[in-house]
């Protein structure tokens, strides 16, 4: 190979290098790279992992609703209801028509029972599933419609409307009765909410 013919050479590959290589610009992560790695980390049972990657997507894009979502479920998960609740609050104000919506929603139903604002409870349950009467968690399919209509049921008992609360669970067992007239009826009914629980 001539002179010449080797500078073309190097002068070609270092063309190539520079539009293969050279003219790309930086990409900076955004929100939603963050949130879908936190949801990732949420897949392998990381809920403390998951946190800061979610935090990061809050502080790029405030307005990205599905960032708090994944803090709610997170802190649920962790069994920190007040940290839950309060992102499902934030994540609602941003979103409350899509699927993620109907998650936020969900999460805050099942934050609010276990802060024993059942009221609250049994409201966000029912919206999210008047909204989506077949819903399933998109990111834990164990968690789904069903245990919205468990959840109902129990937030109607522990706000002492027994005679709802027995109707949503007529919905899971439409053989069930319980005369709650009496005491033993509504423990009868408490009975049957935890045996439930445990069978979903």
């Amino acid at each position: 190979m001539n002179h010449s013919n080797h500078q073309v050479l190097l002068w070609s590959a270092g063309l190539l290098w520079a539009v293969t290589f050279g003219c790309r610009e930086r990409i900076e992560p955004e929100s939603p790279d963050f949130t879908e790695y936190g949801w990732e980390l949420m897949a392998e049972q990381d809920y403390r992992g998951a946190i800061p990657h979610f935090e990061e997507g809050t502080v790029l894009d405030p307005t990205y609703a599905d960032s708090w979502n994944g803090l709610g479920w997170a802190y649920a998960k962790l069994g920190s209801a007040d940290s839950s609740a309060d992102n499902f609050i934030i994540a609602a104000a941003k979103d409350d028509t899509t699927v993620v919506g109907t998650e936020i929603l969900a999460g805050l139903a099942f934050s609010k029972l276990a802060l024993g604002e059942f009221e609250d409870a049994v409201t966000n349950g029912k919206v999210a599933l008047d909204r989506t009467p077949d819903w399933i968690f998109r990111h834990d399919s164990n968690i789904y419609f069903d245990h919205l209509t468990l959840l109902i049921a129990t937030g109607y008992y522990g706000w002492g409307k027994f005679d709802s609360s027995l109707v949503w669970v007529q919905q899971l067992d439409p053989t069930y009765d319980a005369d709650l007239t009496t005491l033993q009826g509504r423990y009868d009914l408490a009975a049957k909410l935890e045996e439930i629980r445990q069978s979903i």
